[in-house]
């Protein structure tokens, strides 16, 4: 079984006309609550999968705006605490999901995860 965890490294909240993302890809259209998660294309979550969804705190989440090297956004119900748990695949977050965002399979979503110990931590778990 493939699980991929992270946390909320900041929480924000965006003004009408205020903007996340590489080329401003998401401007808020109303008052809307951000997360911002500490993994990005560097990590294996590919630039394409914005669109896609995560769970934050168990709630599932859009990912929005421009996917960076070292993070990515979601768009939240309101403010949530630092460190809220973000499930990026496990626990009904499936990797086919983000490989139909990404208009690819999920063997190559999946060989693509960045396993150097300088971008995440990986834990074997032996059932």
């Amino acid at each position: 079984m493939l699980g991929w965890t992270s946390h909320v490294a900041l929480c924000k909240r965006l003004r009408p006309g205020q903007s996340t993302g590489y080329g401003r890809r998401f401007v808020a259209e109303a008052d809307t609550w951000i997360g911002i998660v500490p993994v990005g294309y560097a990590d294996g979550f590919r630039r394409d999968l914005t669109g896609t969804s995560v769970r934050v705190g168990g709630e599932p989440r859009r990912v929005i705006g421009t996917v960076s090297m070292d993070a990515f956004a979601v768009e939240l119900q309101g403010e949530v605490p630092i460190g809220t748990p973000v499930t990026i695949i496990g626990h009904g977050v499936l990797a086919e999901q983000h490989a139909r965002a990404a208009g690819t399979i999920p063997h190559d979503f999946a060989c693509g995860i960045n396993t150097s110990p300088l971008r995440a931590r990986r834990v074997v778990i032996d059932a």
